[in-house]
């Protein structure tokens, strides 16, 4: 019986994060977005000036409009932390934060590019960096939990 639950504890974050993926896809792409936010050719949204979307959406804070700057600022960071908490724990390549870094990176840049070409909401390259923070982020937290884990593990064997 141990052997069968060590086997799936071991599949556990690969599989967490499958439902994790299929669901940011799913909201980034057909949830998130009706018929309203399609655009049209001329109509192409997309930011290539670092900062210039963060700046602005700091500039709301003050505003009545509390849900659009939190949801942009921080919806972003949010969703991409199960992704550094979780890639390290699925792929052993990604257990350096450089490594995370690069592919949480690259992974956002694909995602903001898919959204570019079919006219889903907006390409900003602000998103980029925040969705890349967020992976950071989520990446130091598990790094955390597994030091205090293996403290935890070591004062209980002393």
């Amino acid at each position: 019986m141990p052997s069968r639950l060590n086997k799936l504890v071991r599949k556990m974050p690969g599989v967490l994060f499958l439902i994790y993926f299929t669901y940011l896809l799913y909201r980034l792409f057909f949830f998130a977005y009706s018929e309203y936010f399609r655009f049209s050719g001329e109509d192409l949204r997309f930011n290539l000036i670092p900062f210039k979307t963060i700046i602005t959406y700091i500039s709301w804070v003050s505003d009545d409009n509390i849900d659009v700057w939190f949801f942009n600022l921080f919806g972003n960071v949010l969703a991409f932390m199960p992704m550094g908490f979780l890639l390290p724990l699925v792929f052993t390549k990604l257990k350096s934060a450089k490594a995370l870094v690069i592919t949480t990176f690259t992974t956002s840049s694909v995602l903001e590019g898919i959204q570019l070409i079919t006219k889903l909401g907006t390409a900003d390259i602000d998103d980029v960096i925040l969705n890349t923070l967020g992976g950071f982020l989520g990446y130091l937290l598990l790094m955390n939990g597994l030091r205090l884990l293996r403290k935890s593990v070591r004062l209980e064997e002393d």
